[in-house]
């Protein structure tokens, strides 16, 4: 379950690390109340009168509170308020609520790093509660993270936990496992599965496959329709690639300059591709 209060509370993305002092007080300020709608400050008043009565859903909406702002009022922003409400509903064992907690060590805040260590502690206590998202983001750390923490059995163990409820992101990340272990026939149906629903990994490596002709016959077209289904998703390096197919007339119907010019400023765009990387493409000659 994901917490969602109306309009109250933004969304979670990059999080926050702080101290787990005891605030000194809990309640939402006064000048706060003043500045958000009636219906919100009512949900809200709500909210924290469950959270205080031990209600775990109400305090980890709490962490969130202070770890987000409040749409109407931002400022009232308090990491360590955060960490108060979300220990508070973690010592219920509370899956949500270390799953937030695993988000905060794992991403950081300010000028604090990360620390994976304890981000993998509460994703794995929410995880093995079946927490989807908490599973998917352990095996990340275990599959992408720094060399220390990298254990490929482990990442396989958690995504192969989130596959049984068909997410697309374990999925894709245990078809890329395959590839790397040259285990094409493990690797093709998830790449399929998660290609299918959109996953846009999935799309690309799913691609490459055809495209290299590893574990299914080389065919450059269902190679293209894959990287373009993942390039117009964003993702750089199937744009880039589109861009050489494109540039070097790899797919038989010769060489466009214009698409590929297209695509590759796309990734451009994002910070990926220089334009001196571009010219070099476009002005490469392929036998």
């Amino acid at each position: 379950m994901r917490i969602t209060i109306a309009s109250i509370i933004l969304i979670i993305s990059a999080t926050a690390i702080g101290a787990e002092d005891t605030p000194s007080h809990f309640d939402i300020p006064e000048q706060v109340l003043n500045n958000i709608t009636k219906e919100s400050r009512n949900k809200l008043q709500d909210i924290i009168a469950k959270a205080q009565h031990g209600d775990k859903a109400s305090q980890t909406v709490m962490g969130l509170i202070y770890l987000n702002g409040l749409s109407e009022s931002p400022s009232v922003k308090d990491i360590n308020k955060a960490f108060y409400w979300l220990n508070l509903a973690a010592k219920q064992n509370y899956d949500e609520a270390e799953f937030y907690l695993g988000q905060i060590y794992h991403y950081g805040y300010d000028n604090t790093g990360p620390n994976y260590r304890i981000a993998i502690y509460w994703y794995e206590k929410a995880a093995e509660k079946g927490n989807e998202q908490a599973q998917i983001n352990c095996a990340n750390i275990y599959q992408f993270g720094p060399q220390e923490f990298q254990n490929i059995n482990k990442a396989k163990y958690w995504l192969k936990k989130a596959v049984q409820k068909d997410n697309p992101i374990a999925h894709a990340n245990l078809g890329i496992i395959g590839i790397q272990e040259n285990k094409y026939a493990e690797a093709i149906p998830h790449l399929k599965i998660a290609a299918e629903k959109g996953q846009r990994l999935g799309q690309y490596n799913y691609g490459t496959l055809f495209f290299n002709g590893q574990g299914v016959p080389k065919d450059i077209r269902q190679a293209k329709y894959w990287f373009e289904k993942a390039a117009t998703q964003n993702l750089p390096i199937a744009q880039i690639t589109l861009g050489q197919i494109y540039a070097w007339g790899l797919d038989g119907n010769g060489i466009n300059k214009e698409e590929a010019l297209l695509w590759l400023n796309k990734a451009k765009a994002q910070g990926q591709f220089t334009d001196k990387q571009i010219n070099a493409i476009i002005s490469k000659k392929i036998d």
